[in-house]
C-alpha cells in the first residue's frame, strides 16, 4: 500500500500528458478527465478510511547533508486529498455543459486542470519541506498558464500579477527550506520544531512562510491577484484555485507554520489575527461595493481567509478547528458560488448585476443552490457556515480577544449583506433584458451545485461528524489527548455568550411572519397602472429597480468611501505601486536610453570593455 501513495499523483500527471498528446479530440480529452476524476475521488476516500499512517519514501546523501523525500498520509493529508478530487470530480462533471475548456480557445485546458490536481496531491502528501516546495513551485507555474487561458487584454496581465506574487513569496518559501535545511540539518516536517522566541532569523523565516501561507490562500496586503484574474479566467478555473485549492493550500501551510514547526510568542499571534481581521473587514467592503459578480465573489473569497487566520491565530482548540472547519467549508461554499456565477454567465452572457433580473423562473435549481451557498458563506445556521465560524467566536472569546470577535461577527453581517444583492439583483428585482433570452441551465451544471449546497447542509445539522472525524483527529500538538466526546461536550449551543439557538429561532420567526405576510398580501387584489413620465410611458427596463443601488451611501461616506474607491482602483495595491516605481525608477530610464543611435551603443561597449578590463586586471 506504501507505493499506492504515488497514485494520486502520477495518474492525473500522465492523464494531462495524454490529454496534451491528442489536442483535437476534445470527447475523449474529456472522458479521460471524467474518468480520472471519478476513479481518484474513490481512491482518495479509501485512503483516508485507512485506520494507520502509511510513508513511501527514500533518501539522497549530499555532501553533509541528508534529504528524505517522503510522502505520508496521515489523517490530515488524507483529508485535503480527498477534498481535492471531490472538487476536481465535480468541476470535471460541470465543465460538460459549461464549455469552458472549449471556450477557452486552448486545447491545453484539461491537461492543466489534471497538472493541478496532481500538483495540489502532492502538496498535501509530502512530509519533506524540499518535495513540499518542489510541487508548491509546480502549481504556480500551471496557475499562470491555468489563468492565462481567459480572454480579454488584460488576461496576460493578470496572469503576470499573480505570477509575480506567488512566485516572489515562492522564493521567500525556498529561503526558509534552505535556512532549515542548513540550520536544522533535517527538512522532514515530523522532525522539525523552531524556537521563534529567541534569534532574529527564525523570527523572519516565520513570517516568510506566513506571507507564502498568506499569498496562496489570498489574505491582505497579497491577495490582490484574485480580483485581478476574476476579471477574465474561466470560471471553472475560478471556482477550482482561488475558491478551493487555494484555500487548503494556503491554510494548510499556514497550520503547519503556526502548529507544528515553530513555536512562538503570542506577540506573533496577535499580528496574525490583526491581518485576519482587516481581511475580513476590508475585502468585506470591497465585495459590497462591486457590481461585477466575478469580482465581488472574488473578494468574498478573500474576506473568509480572515476567519481561517483567525481560528488558528487565536491558539485556542476550539478556534483551531474551527479556522480548519471553515477552511473546509469555505471551498465547499466558494467554488459553487462560483459555478452558479458561470452557469448565470453562460446562459445570459454577462456577470454584470445590473443587467440582470427575474432569473428565478429560468434558473430554479441554481436559484436554490445558491441561497444556501450564500446563507452558508453568511453564517446563517442551521449551515455549515454558521458552525465553523461560531467556533472562531469561542476560539477568539477564550483567547481573550473580544476585539476580534468583533471584527468577525461585523464580517458576517457584511457578508450577508452583499450576498442579499447578489440573489436579488440575479433572481428576483424584475425581468430584465437578458431574460427573454436565458435558457434553463442544463443539468450537468446544476448538479454539482446542488451536491455542494447539499454539502453544506449536512455538515452544518450533522456538524458534530466533520469536527469529530475530520479535525479532532489531525497531529497537531494543540490536538493532542483532545477527546471528542470532550470538546463536543464544550460546543454547547446553549450556555454561550453568543447563543446560536436564539439566532436560529429568530430567522425562523422572521420567515414564518414572512410568508404570512407575502400570503395575506396575495389575498388582496390590487391594480396595475403603467408609470408615465411627461405623457411618455416607461419601458420594462427603465421600471426595473436593481439590486445595485443597495449600499451605494457607502461610497459617500468621508474618508471610508474615498478609501475604497481608491482601493477598488489599484491605488494601493503593492503590485502596482512597486511596478509604478520600478518603470519610472529603472525601466523608463533604460528605455529612453535605447535611442537607435549607433555612437551611443558604441560607447556603453567601450565602457564595459573597459569594466571588464578593470576587474580582470586588478584580479
Amino acid at each position: 500500500m506504501r507505493g499506492l501513495l504515488i497514485i494520486p499523483i502520477i495518474i492525473p500527471f500522465i492523464a494531462g500528458l495524454v490529454t496534451f498528446m491528442i489536442p483535437r479530440l476534445k470527447r475523449i480529452k474529456q472522458l479521460i478527465t471524467i474518468a480520472v476524476t471519478t476513479y481518484l475521488l474513490y481512491y482518495a476516500i479509501r485512503l483516508f478510511l485507512l485506520p494507520e499512517i502509511i510513508e513511501y519514501y527514500f533518501s539522497i546523501n549530499f555532501l553533509r547533508y541528508r534529504a528524505d523525500f517522503i510522502l505520508k498520509a496521515d489523517h490530515f493529508s488524507s483529508l485535503l486529498v480527498l477534498f481535492t478530487y471531490l472538487f476536481g470530480f465535480l468541476i470535471s462533471i460541470y465543465i460538460v455543459r459549461s464549455r469552458d475548456w472549449v471556450r477557452s480557445g486552448d486545447n491545453q485546458y484539461l491537461t492543466y486542470f489534471l497538472w493541478t490536481l496532481a500538483g495540489v496531491s502532492g502538496i498535501f502528501l509530502s512530509a519533506n519541506l524540499f518535495f513540499l516546495l518542489i510541487f508548491w513551485e509546480m502549481v504556480t507555474a500551471i496557475f499562470f498558464l491555468f489563468i492565462n487561458l481567459g480572454k480579454g487584454k488584460l488576461t496576460a496581465e493578470s496572469a503576470r500579477k499573480t505570477y509575480v506574487i506567488l512566485g516572489l513569496t515562492d522564493a521567500a518559501f525556498l529561503f526558509c527550506v534552505a535556512f532549515i535545511w542548513v540550520k536544522y540539518n533535517t527538512l522532514n516536517i515530523d522532525a522539525i520544531n523552531i524556537d521563534a522566541t529567541t534569534g532574529v532569523i527564525q523570527k523572519v523565516v516565520f513570517f516568510l512562510l506566513i506571507a507564502t501561507s498568506f499569498a496562496k490562500a489570498g489574505a491582505l496586503p497579497l491577495h490582490t491577484w484574485i480580483p485581478s484574474i476574476s476579471k477574465n479566467a474561466p470560471i471553472s478555473v475560478m471556482a477550482l484555485i482561488p475558491a478551493s485549492l487555494d484555500k487548503l493550500m494556503g491554510i494548510y501551510l499556514l497550520s503547519l507554520v503556526m502548529l507544528k514547526l515553530f513555536n512562538i510568542p503570542f506577540l506573533f499571534n496577535i499580528i496574525v489575527m490583526l491581518i485576519g481581521a482587516l481581511t475580513i473587514i476590508i475585502a468585506g467592503f470591497m465585495a459590497l461595493i462591486q457590481n461585477n459578480l466575478r469580482k465581488l465573489l472574488a473578494f468574498s473569497a478573500v474576506s473568509q481567509v480572515g476567519y481561517m487566520i483567525l481560528g488558528i491565530a487565536s491558539g485556542t482548540i476550539v478556534g483551531v478547528i474551527g479556522g480548519l472547519f471553515h477552511m473546509l467549508n469555505h471551498a465547499i461554499y466558494e467554488s459553487g458560488l462560483f459555478l452558479c456565477a458561470g452557469a448565470v454567465e453562460k446562459e445570459t452572457g454577462t456577470v454584470e448585476l445590473e443587467k440582470l433580473g427575474g432569473l428565478y423562473k429560468k434558473m430554479p435549481l441554481v436559484l436554490i443552490g445558491n441561497i444556501l451557498l450564500a446563507l452558508a458563506i453568511a453564517g446563517v445556521p442551521p449551515l455549515n457556515g454558521f458552525t465553523s465560524k461560531w467556533m472562531v467566536y469561542q476560539g477568539l472569546l477564550q483567547a481573550g480577544q473580544p476585539v476580534f470577535f468583533v471584527f468577525a461577527i461585523f464580517g458576517s453581517a457584511l457578508t450577508l449583506a452583499y450576498f442579499l444583492k447578489v440573489i436579488y439583483s440575479i433572481y428576483f428585482g424584475g425581468e430584465s433584458i437578458v431574460f427573454q433570452t436565458t435558457r434553463k441551465p442544463s443539468y450537468l451544471m446544476s448538479i454539482p451545485i446542488l451536491i455542494l449546497a447539499f454539502l453544506c447542509l449536512i455538515f452544518g445539522i450533522f456538524s458534530s461528524l466533520p469536527v469529530s472525524k475530520f479535525f479532532i483527529p489531525i497531529d497537531f500538538k494543540i490536538l493532542e489527548g483532545v477527546q471528542p466526546i470532550e470538546l463536543l461536550g464544550n460546543l454547547s449551543f446553549v450556555n454561550t455568550f453568543w447563543n446560536p439557538s436564539l439566532a436560529t429561532t429568530a430567522i425562523i420567526i422572521g420567515f414564518i411572519i414572512g410568508i404570512i405576510m407575502y400570503f395575506i398580501g396575495k389575498a388582496f387584489k390590487y391594480r396595475e397602472q403603467p408609470i408615465y413620465t411627461g405623457g411618455e410611458r416607461f419601458e420594462l427596463e427603465e421600471r426595473r429597480v436593481p439590486g445595485t443601488d443597495l449600499f451605494l451611501t457607502i461610497l459617500e461616506l468621508p474618508f471610508i468611501g474615498q478609501y475604497l474607491k481608491d482601493r477598488d482602483k489599484g491605488n494601493y495595491d503593492g503590485y502596482n505601486i512597486v511596478k509604478n516605481i520600478g518603470w519610472e525608477a529603472i525601466v523608463k530610464k533604460l528605455k529612453n536610453m535605447h535611442n537607435g543611435i549607433l555612437s551611443t551603443y558604441l560607447s556603453w561597449c567601450i565602457l564595459g570593455f573597459m569594466i571588464i578590463m578593470f576587474v580582470l586586471m586588478s584580479r
